[in-house]
């Protein structure tokens, strides 16, 4: 993760300490709401899928595509445990805490932008975020959570902001026999 980290260290560097200091208040204000793991999952799924279609729409699986590979370097660095489920995800605190990432990465690059600070830094300070809180969670889920963003973002009824919930109860539940095969989504990695 050496040059993950350094990457992220320069560009936070090259866009200034109000910028690194925007970023932890962002993350403070999400850990402020104190959600199930659950709902944090859908929450930063959410603003993952509202930035590819907003701030990404022409390179969509390339931005996934980072997100992804950040995150599981990330979580193969923390080597987090897998999801305990607890309580229902409650959809209303999901939009709550994916409103505050997303006008959080918006006022990001609103600042960046005032700033002058190119393109690419501002990429990665975006991609920093998003991959820090996905990268919380094991592998499989962060596959399990991008494939709901893309199923999401691929919808021509998609919007951006809207809730995308990650399937992690369904994973984690135990496949009968009479299941059909075919209509089952992957459930993780191998």
């Amino acid at each position: 993760m050496s040059s993950l980290a350094e990457t992220i260290s320069s560009a936070l560097r090259a866009v200034g300490p109000a910028t690194g200091d925007r970023l932890r208040d962002i993350i403070a204000d999400f850990d402020g709401l104190n959600l199930s793991a659950e709902e944090r999952l859908s929450a930063v799924a959410s603003t993952v899928a509202a930035a590819a279609a907003t701030h990404h729409k022409r390179h969509k699986p390339v931005y996934l595509d980072a997100v992804r590979t950040w995150s599981l370097e990330i979580a193969q660095e923390l080597k987090p445990s897998p999801l305990r489920l607890r309580l229902a995800a409650d959809a209303e605190r999901i939009a709550e805490a994916a409103d505050i990432l997303i006008s959080g990465i918006d006022s990001l690059i609103e600042l960046m932008t005032a700033m002058g600070a190119r393109t690419q830094d501002r990429l990665v300070t975006e991609l920093a975020l998003v991959s820090r809180l996905l990268g919380q969670v094991d592998a499989s889920t962060i596959h399990l959570a991008l494939r709901a963003v893309d199923r999401a973002v691929s919808a021509e009824t998609f919007c951006p902001g809207a809730v995308v919930m990650v399937p992690v109860r369904e994973a984690a539940s135990l496949i009968s026999r009479e299941a059909d095969l075919e209509q089952l989504q992957p459930r993780g990695c191998a």
